[in-house]
């Protein structure tokens, strides 16, 4: 059971993923008041919103009804996929999904990656939300689909008896937050997009999970597609000033328990040098031993070089990827030495030791 701390962070989480744009499912008893939390959601941010039960919906509710009109088939997109797309920035809401039939949790796939009904584009700025009850509490309930499943982020949701005691007598709980600002969120997503790809290049083996259960398919696991939304949720989480309870539930909701766990760790203890320090003194830069460390440290090098190319900052971060290259580890050198070269300010050229470093390398992996 949710405490009311426990709520709020869910709640926060949920905002997250409804301002990023990353498709969400609510995992709850029946009766917890999830429809009435996207309502007011879609209320106080003023956006329009669709509500659709999918228990009671055909595939062509979703994929579209064929239609042929001078020797050519189309797909006429429902009543509410129309709407969403006249709109723009509008909510669709999908409630009791996993009591769909799998044709019909076959339809929404696209609509959930898509965001396409038929041959509708609803926006890239719709948010898709979804609710879902326990198959053991639902109504002739399946597991989702593990396609299904992977293209959201599942958040468990409950509400606690203080908050529907308070509730109740008119107090319900008010989740407001100020908006991100857009420069706030790309560095934080470049952040969060290094450390993901740090931490994969320790641990390759959770780049891709199937649970073996069925039941754990049809919840969060690690694919490529679900560690993109745990960078997306976890760059607007930072951007959001959200705390660290409500990151845990969002990266656990993308990625899975087990992985999760593991890259929340690796990211609370991953103690490095700032990028600035180690271009403002390049030939003191000694590369750690660990391969994923020095990953992370080459890409947050580069990163913080493409925002401000200076010819000295360039040749810089150079020295910075020769040391990496001469310390024993000329693949992960090579990786960004493409990048690096293409950063290129005018004319200039590396420096003699870095072009005995790489360019041989480069030459072998056919860069240049």
């Amino acid at each position: 059971m949710l405490n009311r701390d426990d709520y709020i962070a869910t709640a926060e989480a949920l905002h997250a993923c409804v301002e990023a744009r990353v498709p969400v499912i609510l995992w709850g008893p029946p009766g917890q008041g999830k429809t009435s939390v996207i309502r007011d959601l879609a209320v106080r941010q003023q956006r329009h919103i669709e509500i659709l039960l999918a228990s009671i919906r055909e595939p062509q509710d979703f994929a579209g009804l064929p239609s042929i009109y001078d020797g050519a088939m189309s797909l006429i997109p429902p009543n509410w996929a129309a709407r969403l797309r006249d709109d723009g920035n509008g909510i669709l809401f999908t409630d009791e999904v996993n009591t769909a039939p799998p044709a019909v949790q076959a339809a929404l796939l696209r609509v959930c990656l898509d965001k396409v009904a038929g041959d509708c584009e609803l926006g890239e700025r719709t948010s898709i939300i979804a609710a879902a009850n326990p198959p053991e509490q639902a109504a002739d309930g399946w597991d989702l689909a593990p396609p299904l499943a992977n293209r959201f982020c599942h958040l468990d949701w409950s509400l606690p008896s203080d908050v529907v005691r308070d509730g109740l007598a008119g107090q319900w709980p008010v989740i407001e937050m100020a908006p991100a600002k857009p420069a706030a969120v790309e560095a934080a997503l470049g952040r969060e997009r290094i450390m993901v790809a740090g931490f994969l290049t320790g641990r390759p083996d959770l780049t891709t999970v199937l649970p073996k259960a069925t039941s754990e398919q049809g919840r969060a696991f690690p694919t490529p597609r679900s560690w993109e939304m745990a960078i997306t949720v976890g760059g607007w989480s930072e951007a959001l000033g959200l705390d660290a309870t409500s990151l845990r539930m969002l990266i656990r909701g993308c990625v899975g328990q087990g992985a999760s766990a593991e890259y929340l760790t690796y990211r609370d203890n991953l103690d490095l040098p700032d990028p600035e320090s180690l271009l403002a003194a390049p030939t003191k830069f000694k590369p750690p031993k660990r391969a994923d460390q020095v990953y992370v440290i080459g890409a947050g090098v580069l990163a913080v070089v493409r925002n401000n190319t200076t010819e000295a900052r360039w040749h810089a971060a150079g020295q910075v990827l020769e040391r990496i290259a001469s310390a024993g580890n000329p693949d992960i050198a090579v990786a960004f030495a493409r990048d690096w070269l293409k950063m290129r300010p005018g004319d200039a050229m590396p420096d003699s030791a870095l072009l005995k470093a790489l360019i041989p390398l480069l030459q072998e992996a056919k860069m240049i």
